[in-house]
């Protein structure tokens, strides 16, 4: 399988609500990979993210990559709305042809654990306040937080 498996099972996790947020999503995927640890060569073919220590914790440019991918696909709906401060907020959910793609996926029971983990993560951090996210993927991976600007 491929690293696009761990967004889609995110969005499509707690029936497919939206995820709210570029560097929202950026924590979760980076949670998941956290969490998988080991099982995540065996799921990915070691095809992971790489992560980097960026301006609000791990980033990944290949991320970014594969949401466009994935939104030109017609697996996700990738949303642009124009904030008041003159930035732009991401909103992401996945279409019925994404959480059909997701369902076929789930054949093989490391993508069932991977479900089971964006299941977990969404319910305990989507509702979050980003700042408190932040905060708590800065205190559990301070290695990540070398190049805040947080």
């Amino acid at each position: 399988m491929h690293r696009k498996l761990l967004p889609m099972v995110l969005l499509d996790a707690c029936g497919g609500d939206e995820i709210e947020g570029r560097t929202r999503l950026q924590k979760l995927v980076f949670l998941m990979e956290q969490e998988l640890g080991e099982q995540l060569d065996v799921l990915l073919d070691g095809s992971d993210y790489n992560f980097i220590a960026y301006d609000y914790g791990p980033f990944s440019k290949q991320l970014y990559d594969d949401l466009e991918y994935l939104d030109d696909a017609g697996l996700i709906e990738m949303e642009e709305e124009d904030m008041a401060n003159g930035k732009i907020k991401f909103t992401y959910r996945p279409t019925d042809k994404g959480q059909k793609w997701v369902q076929h996926q789930l054949s093989d029971q490391n993508a069932q654990e991977a479900q089971s983990l964006a299941e977990d993560l969404k319910s305990e951090y989507n509702g979050m306040l980003l700042s408190d996210l932040i905060d708590e993927v800065y205190a559990e991976y301070p290695k990540f937080a070398e190049n805040s600007v947080w």
